[in-house]
């Protein structure tokens, strides 16, 4: 089926989610392989369900700082086009001709704030389900004056999400790390008017270590006194046995990316590794060996074949379906922690 971009749909495959006790997993993308791999990922969800047109959130930032992903996703750099291109992959991907064809696939605009995105922001409002309009770095008054009137603009049109103060960031200063209050939730929820909100419970973005910890009370109080309108940043740093949590805790939108990215690039580490032989010469190879890359072991066998280029191990395919094959996996594990049985 199309994009769901239409306001109302979009608000009701949230208020759905909700209602079965369901969160929706935003996955982060930067490449064509992550976006496939979430697609497939429900695709094989939904075949176990029974339930073809399960809803899947693919998400993407632009300029945003802390990883421009549209800025990445090609070699010029250039994150317009890179939103253009992002876009058309899914129309594609959602095509009648698509094994996807039948999943409710939204697209959301992750972290964009005003005065970097404003160009995506405005111009692609109504091919995205959902935008974060991301004015967390100003002080808690602008926030609230800039985000309520982006809402007062696109009413109707996109889905708005906004950050009532700024998560820390992992290994930055952390002068703005204070949880968000119910106080602060409740206003920021009444003057801005955004669809959903991001509460700061004591995540971050991109951590390595647990060291921080989610605070599974203040996000029910916060959900008590706003509804289940909640989204997750920083999900890495939760730990495993509180992601199942989440959802009755009021979280009804969680996002998800360094961890597709950790086990999409070990598992093509890993294929270059198994496959190394059949991607290097025997001379590169004694070179990594002199240098001490590797160990000289690895030419120690008589028996084998002398290393050497073979075109199916130094073509992409083979290591794009090592990173396909990871990052669907995950995905899957967050549909099935996050309740999508519901949707039955």
């Amino acid at each position: 089926m199309p994009l769901v971009n239409d306001y109302q749909q979009v608000k009701e495959i949230y208020q759905q989610a909700g209602e079965v006790g369901a969160a929706l997993p935003v996955f982060c993308a930067e490449d064509r392989e992550t976006v496939e791999a979430i697609l497939a990922a429900a695709l094989e969800m939904g075949e176990e369900l029974g339930v073809p047109d399960l809803p899947i959130v693919v998400s993407w930032t632009s300029r945003y700082p802390g990883r421009g992903q549209m800025t990445l996703i090609t070699a010029a750099g250039q994150p317009y086009m890179g939103t253009q291109l992002m876009m058309s992959d899914l129309r594609v991907f959602t095509g009648e001709s698509s094994p996807y064809r039948h999943l409710r696939v939204l697209p959301h605009l992750d972290h964009a704030f005003p005065w970097l995105d404003g160009d995506i922001l405005e111009d692609f409002a109504d091919q995205f389900a959902s935008v974060m309009f991301d004015a967390s770095e100003k002080p808690f008054e602008e926030n609230i004056r800039l985000t309520a009137a982006y809402v007062e603009r696109m009413k109707g049109r996109v889905l708005v999400e906004g950050a009532c103060d700024e998560i820390f960031e992992y290994g930055g200063e952390g002068e703005k790390n204070e949880k968000t209050t119910v106080e602060q939730a409740v206003r920021f929820v009444r003057e801005t008017g955004v669809d959903i909100i991001v509460p700061n419970v004591g995540t971050e973005h991109r951590a390595t270590a647990d060291k921080v910890e989610y605070d599974s009370q203040r996000a029910r109080e916060i959900s008590d006194a706003v509804g289940n309108i909640l989204c997750l940043h920083g999900t890495s740093s939760v730990k495993a046995e509180d992601l199942s949590k989440l959802p009755r805790d009021g979280f009804v939108k969680i996002n998800i990316f360094t961890i597709l990215a950790v086990e999409g690039g070990q598992a093509v580490a890993s294929q270059v590794l198994k496959d190394i032989k059949n991607i290097f010469s025997e001379d590169q190879m004694r070179n990594f060996v002199e240098s001490g890359i590797l160990s000289p072991a690895i030419l120690a066998s008589e028996n084998s074949t002398p290393p050497h280029p073979v075109l199916n191990s130094v073509a992409t395919p083979v290591r794009r379906d090592a990173w396909f094959e990871a990052v669907k996996a995950r995905c899957k594990d967050y549909l099935r922690v996050f309740n999508y049985a519901n949707f039955a």
